[in-house]
């Protein structure tokens, strides 16, 4: 149980980590005039930096449990947290043909992690 708790933080800094790195290349884009170490200690490039890190450790803690061959294809839920939090934080159009694939990964997750038998 502490080892799916474990995976979900993972899921979550990660996810954390790109909408921050996300953001911090909006700002960069509206403000050009910034220097190089102006961008590297901006707030969004230092929480990136943060979700990562964490994103990493508990990936570790993850990984002293689970077999990385299981462990690895359910990642691809980043992809749904992704898609999610493009659509809502930075109102992106979505295609169909983006959900479309959304829906195969997860039913590919679901096929690799025994979700779903034959």
């Amino acid at each position: 149980m502490l080892t799916l708790a474990l995976f979900f933080s993972s899921v979550i800094a990660s996810s954390l980590s790109q909408y921050w790195q996300k953001r911090a290349s909006s700002y960069f884009e509206a403000h050009p005039e910034l220097t190089t170490m102006q961008k590297l200690f901006n707030k969004p490039i230092l929480l990136s930096i943060v979700f990562l890190g964490l994103g990493a450790l508990t990936w570790l803690a993850v990984l002293t449990d689970w077999e990385v061959s299981t462990a690895y294809p359910l990642l691809s839920i980043n992809f749904v947290v992704m898609l999610l939090m493009s659509k809502y934080c930075f109102n992106e159009t979505i295609s169909a043909k983006q959900w479309t694939g959304v829906v195969a990964i997860m039913f590919g997750v679901a096929l690799l992690s025994g979700g779903l038998t034959w």
